[in-house]
């Protein structure tokens, strides 16, 4: 991703959120399987777990419930 640092970072974080609101809550878009969603979520906690563990997120956040 090309982007200045502080915009990359914000995002990551985006990208983040997105995939977990997903995995959590499958209605928000019925048409994306929530293992897919866990999938996407994973790959990026993998990438990124300093922007993970600055969103208070954990690997095994996508079981819990909103």
């Amino acid at each position: 991703m090309n982007a200045r640092p502080e915009i990359r970072e914000r995002l990551l974080e985006m990208k983040i959120r997105k995939w977990h609101s997903i995995a959590t809550r499958p209605l928000l878009a019925p048409k994306c399987p929530p293992a897919r969603a866990r999938k996407n979520f994973w790959r990026l906690a993998a990438k990124y777990p300093d922007v993970l563990r600055r969103l208070g997120l954990n690997e095994l956040s996508v079981y819990d419930k909103p």
